[in-house]
């Protein structure tokens, strides 16, 4: 996919418009720089003056682009304005990835569909020269980083006892000693990872050390080469691209890495030496 490489370039699932030497050029954007609607929880104070005040949340965000196609001494107008509309579609479902090139911000991302698009024909198209207007909705209203973070952690073997021991000794169940990772995300809004488990291992936790949290597969038994995903924004887990919701434990708790704080994430397993791999974007609104 090819990806913005210079300021005020942008890309729509890899077909890149503004920027130096493109077609299609953009004139203004709407809905990139604003905090997107809120979704209030707000409740009336019925006999009372005023509202309880609940919490707010963010709709999604939708991103209008007024684009300039024009004739150039390579190619006429109506070749870029074809380029337009054969990449700039409505789609059924699913999202695309819109990518922007912004001064001092580098490649940043977010996932959108388009929901609206009108070419204006007037005086200018017949000289070779049209506008149009593009809107692309983001059912996710956060901007990503480009560049995705990750950090990898594994489960060291437990420690045995040894011997000369003194009895009597009372035993428990062995569990593997933690491995552990500090991750920090640098945007300005929370961002929700994704955890991927390699086994082979029986049980494995994943434990937040920074809220006390844990994500708990008590009855799961991995081979070597199996994989299990753990999406904490959609609250999918997925053992081999398989559906296996039903393996997360009752105690277990989603969480989100909040902006500029440092989360430490542990890794154990009932047996075995299993890997994790944390996956996340830096998110900022």
């Amino acid at each position: 996919m090819t990806t913005p490489g210079a300021p005020y370039t942008f890309a729509f699932n890899g077909w890149l418009f503004g920027g130096p030497g493109q077609g299609v050029q953009v004139l203004n954007i709407d809905g990139l720089e604003d905090v997107p609607t809120l979704r209030t929880q707000d409740e009336s104070r019925g006999y009372s003056d005023g509202q309880f005040s609940g919490r707010d949340f963010l709709n999604g965000r939708s991103i209008v682009t007024t684009l300039q196609i024009m004739s150039d001494s390579v190619n006429p107008m109506q070749t870029y304005l074809l380029q337009l509309k054969n990449n700039l579609l409505s789609q059924t479902t699913g999202l695309g990835t819109l990518q922007m090139y912004l001064p001092n911000r580098g490649v940043q991302r977010v996932y959108a569909r388009v929901r609206r698009r009108n070419i204006d024909i007037d005086p200018d198209y017949v000289y070779g020269r049209a506008t149009a207007k593009v809107e692309f909705f983001c059912p996710d209203p956060r901007i990503y980083n480009d560049i995705e973070t990750s950090s990898t952690f594994v489960a060291n073997a437990g420690s045995l006892r040894t011997y000369n021991r003194t009895y009597n000794l009372t035993y428990s169940i062995a569990a593997a000693a933690t491995g552990f990772t500090t991750v920090t995300q640098v945007g300005n809004y929370e961002t929700w990872p994704v955890f991927t488990i390699t086994g082979a291992c029986t049980a494995p936790v994943i434990t937040n050390v920074t809220t006390g949290q844990t994500l708990t597969f008590p009855s799961l038994t991995m081979s070597a080469g199996d994989t299990l995903t753990v999406n904490s924004d959609l609250r999918t887990v997925l053992l081999n691209g398989g559906a296996a919701r039903n393996l997360l434990g009752n105690t277990s708790a989603w969480w989100s890495l909040p902006p500029n704080v440092a989360t430490t994430f542990t890794l154990s397993a009932a047996a075995g030496t299993p890997s994790a791999t944390i996956t996340f974007r830096d998110a900022y609104i």
